[in-house]
């Protein structure tokens, strides 16, 4: 089984708006149905410029993550794509003491 998990946040109307991180995902798309064999019925994408796809919200990436990874087993092939805005949170078990996170859309 292949599966894909394709998130694009520009960030619209915002300070922090991006402008290519929604062409990240069409690429990325083509990429696996193109090269990798991937069905698009096997690719979810969450964009945050289409209403018409699902938003890219804290709650729909870890929803639509779990998902993915609950449904894998051995010998599958599994691919999750973030573009967007990264930053990094106080954290103690790391040497530099700081953890590194995806900033989704809300």
């Amino acid at each position: 089984m292949k599966k894909a998990l394709l998130v694009g946040n520009n960030y619209p109307g915002t300070k922090a708006e991006l402008k290519g991180c929604i062409n990240d995902v069409w690429i990325m798309r083509e990429i696996l149905t193109s090269v990798k064999g991937f069905d698009e019925s096997d690719i979810t994408i969450l964009i945050d410029t289409d209403d018409s796809y699902m938003q890219p919200t804290g709650e729909n990436i870890r929803n639509e993550f779990t998902k993915l990874c609950e449904n894998a087993e051995p010998g599958d092939y599994i691919m999750f794509h973030f573009s967007g805005h990264g930053t990094q949170v106080p954290c103690f078990s790391e040497e530099d003491h700081k953890n590194e996170c995806l900033v989704p859309t809300d």
